[in-house]
């Protein structure tokens, strides 16, 4: 059981949300907002070192070991049974741990005596986005707080930004800057690129000469900063992570406030003005109920361009899961995904970071949507997800309508 659990992201990463809470991984959702342990476990409050320390994350190692599966890791263990490649999956890669040969390669790490070396920090910069994405939550987008505190669903701050205390952002920077294990720095949203202190870190990584790093970011594409891109390009590996759902007018809808080609044309000023072989650009896709129809359009657009994929498939919110459409719809698209054509598969033991085998990931991801489509669907969250549709009006617009039209009744 342990290889379908173990993560060794408590030994090596630490993760900050935008509210300035800590997480054990980013790939959690933020449950303890609000609570009393946001009042602990946080950077106004509690060090990085007394985090990596905390009984928190000691209680967070100590599961891993024993195989105890984690109702927070919902998404990677979904994303593993759909065989799509999990955050689990890709962090356990860096220290050599892969699926197919998971024991003998556990065995080699010695993860059983190993202390924890943090050289990862996944960290929010704030929710401010200019995006309220439908399958997003208050805690990433500042759009979609203000209408959730007006129509009374949300009680917290519009705004949550940890990096405004000074004290806690130095400490922050100080620590990751002065880390003789760095090797990964990641930056997410919100969005990012619409926060003064992203270039400001960009900065003092470099002044403190922690250029020779893997450093990413998430971005939603609507923003590009060409002079930004002569920083990125002095570093060793950069990641620029585009999130995009889909095609046409259905990305527009789900991802309220973008336009599709503005982000399409932005990917290719990135590819334009990257420095080869050290910065990346890859796509980062949710498939979902909402988004399947013509995300096989976006995927096929990614290998004319050779870019990577790298999707973290829905879970939340559950009625959005792709298997939740009507069994006639999805038997249509499976007929359609069925056409998509395969390369040759990369081997087993390949970095499922590797740019290099695009084609094979985007295969597999193919694959994970096929399997989504065949799972069986709940009713109830097929209703909801027509109620959803009829709510926002997307059920009045023809060319919409197409893709969520069925015999089945909702």
């Amino acid at each position: 059981m342990i290889d379908k659990v173990f993560c060794n992201v408590p030994w090596k990463e630490v993760h900050i949300n935008a509210d300035g809470t800590y997480h054990t991984c980013g790939a959690q959702p933020n449950k303890i907002y609000g609570t009393p342990a946001a009042a602990k476990h946080n950077v106004h409050n509690m060090t990085i070192q007394q985090w990596i320390n905390s009984e928190h994350q000691q209680s967070a190692r100590d599961n891993k070991l024993a195989g105890t599966t984690e109702p927070l890791c919902a998404m990677c263990y979904h994303e593993d049974a759909m065989g799509s490649s999990s955050k689990r999956v890709k962090e356990n890669h860096k220290d050599g741990i892969d699926p197919v040969n998971f024991y003998k390669t556990f065995d080699q790490s010695k993860y059983q005596q190993v202390a924890p070396r943090i050289n990862s920090f996944h960290i929010s910069l704030g929710n401010e986005c200019n995006l309220a994405c439908r399958m997003c939550t208050p805690m990433a987008s500042s759009k979609i707080a203000v209408q959730e505190i007006k129509a009374g669903t949300f009680r917290g701050s519009a705004r949550m930004n940890w990096t405004e205390d000074q004290q806690a952002w130095d400490h922050v920077t100080d620590y990751i800057c002065g880390s003789k294990d760095l090797e990964f720095v990641h930056l997410i949203g919100g969005e990012p690129l619409l926060n003064p202190r992203f270039e400001q870190l960009i900065d003092r990584l470099l002044l403190a000469g922690k250029n020779n790093i893997y450093l990413g970011f998430t971005t939603n594409g609507t923003v590009f900063n060409q002079s930004l891109m002569q920083k990125l390009n002095a570093f060793r590996h950069v990641d620029v992570g585009v999130s995009i759902e889909c095609t046409g007018e259905l990305n527009d809808l789900i991802r309220q406030g973008a336009s599709t080609q503005t982000v399409l044309d932005n990917i290719d000023l990135y590819l334009k003005h990257r420095k080869q072989g050290h910065v990346y650009v890859t796509v980062r896709a949710v498939p979902s109920a909402l988004s399947v129809h013509t995300l096989d359009d976006l995927y096929r657009w990614c290998v004319s361009r050779e870019v990577d994929v790298m999707t973290n498939m829905l879970v939340r919110p559950a009625y959005q899961q792709i298997q939740h459409l009507p069994q006639d719809i999805k038997k249509r698209l499976i007929e359609q995904y069925s056409k998509w054509e395969h390369s040759s598969p990369a081997p087993a033991d390949s970095n499922p970071r590797d740019p290099t085998w695009f084609k094979q990931h985007i295969d597999n991801e193919i694959k994970a949507i096929i399997k989504a489509l065949e799972l069986p669907g709940d009713p109830v969250l097929t209703q909801e997800l027509y109620e959803k549709l009829s709510s926002w009006q997307w059920l009045n617009q023809p060319q919409i309508t197409n893709y969520f039209t069925t015999s089945i009744k909702a």
